[in-house]
This record gives C-alpha cells, sequence and structure tokens, in this order.
C-alpha cells in the first residue's frame, strides 16, 4: 500500500501545482480612437477635435450653419448642439418656460438649460448599446431638433 500511495500523491501534488499555476491573460487590441471609427461609419463629415470630442458642421431651413458636438464621456456619447450659440441674441429668459414646453416632444432628444443659462439641444446614448446606424440616427435627431427650435423661437421673436 505504501509503495502505491508514494507514486499516487507524487502525482497528485504534481497536478495540484500545475492547475494552480495564473492562467495567461488574452492580450486584446484595444481600439485607440473609437469615436473616430464610429464616425466613420456614419457617413457624415466630421472633425476630430481630440481623442474625446468630434463636431459635425450641419445646415438646415431655419438655421443656416451649426456645429454638432458629440462628446465621449466614460461609458457614453454625449451628442449635443448649443442652442443658445446657434440662435445668437434670440434665446432668453423669456424663451424657457416654452423650451421647456417643448421637452415632451422629443423621445430621445431633449433640451438643457445650462448654469450659464445657455440652452442645449443634448442627447446621450451608452457607447455599449451604440452601433453606426443608431449614432447617425441620434446625430440627426439632435440636428432636427435644433433646426426646429431654430424657427419656432425665430418665428416668436
Amino acid at each position: 500500500m505504501r509503495k502505491i500511495s508514494i507514486p499516487l500523491l507524487g502525482l497528485l501534488f504534481s497536478s495540484l501545482s500545475v492547475s494552480a499555476q495564473p492562467k495567461q491573460k488574452i492580450v486584446t487590441k484595444q481600439d485607440t480612437q473609437p469615436l473616430k471609427t464610429i464616425l466613420i461609419g456614419c457617413g457624415l463629415p466630421f472633425k476630430i477635435v481630440n481623442d474625446s470630442l468630434a463636431v459635425i458642421p450641419y445646415g438646415g431651413e431655419n438655421i443656416p450653419s451649426f456645429q454638432v458636438f458629440i462628446q465621449k464621456a466614460s461609458d457614453l456619447y454625449i451628442i449635443y448642439t448649443n442652442l443658445s450659440e446657434s440662435l445668437p441674441g434670440k434665446i432668453d429668459e423669456t424663451t424657457f418656460k416654452y423650451l421647456l414646453q417643448r421637452n415632451d416632444h422629443f423621445d430621445i432628444v431633449k433640451l438643457c438649460l445650462g448654469t450659464d443659462n445657455l440652452v442645449y439641444v443634448r442627447a446621450d446614448v451608452y457607447r455599449s448599446s451604440v452601433n453606426t446606424l443608431l449614432l447617425s440616427r441620434i446625430i440627426r435627431q439632435v440636428a432636427n431638433v435644433t433646426n426646429i427650435i431654430g424657427g419656432d423661437v425665430a418665428a416668436a421673436k
């Protein structure tokens, strides 16, 4: 019995030491510019400002020229325009109530008031749930809402 147990114990210890070895980590190549990569697939003209910010020039019937920004922040893409900058001198405290009421008319896109009384049109999406088709749709929605609100505010003033 003793002759069998010694080789058996040796085999047991050697198998334990092999299974206790740390597993090698598989290194996957990370995309160093995920924002640029996804925007290329959208088919829209864009300019990369830095690794977390891109600008898309846009224009519409009511606002001839404005910019849509795409900001990568942690696990989000924040798509926004600065409505106050797009409509200089047309947005003030008298239009805030109207803009707040308009928030109910849009699904993903929301109107936001910053601490500096600047109005933004904004949509947030999680990076893990977005693809190029969805991102381009949301970019267009932000641009369209900006143009719609621009026409409404211009008509009211």
